[in-house]
């Protein structure tokens, strides 16, 4: 259990790295839809979550 939530803690971490450093340097959201392989709306939803957890 462990191991689990020390996981998930780095999957969080990682991602709100990754999302204040697309906001950063200004990547397009249609960037990062793409990337994601989702829509904008969903993209900004993500990207509003681990901004503002």
């Amino acid at each position: 259990m462990k191991a689990l939530a020390d996981l998930r803690y780095v999957i969080a971490q990682t991602g709100q790295d990754a999302a204040y450093e697309l906001t950063a340097v200004d990547v397009p959201l249609k960037d990062v839809a793409t990337a994601l392989g989702t829509s904008e709306t969903a993209a900004r939803t993500y990207l509003n979550d681990y901004l503002h957890p």
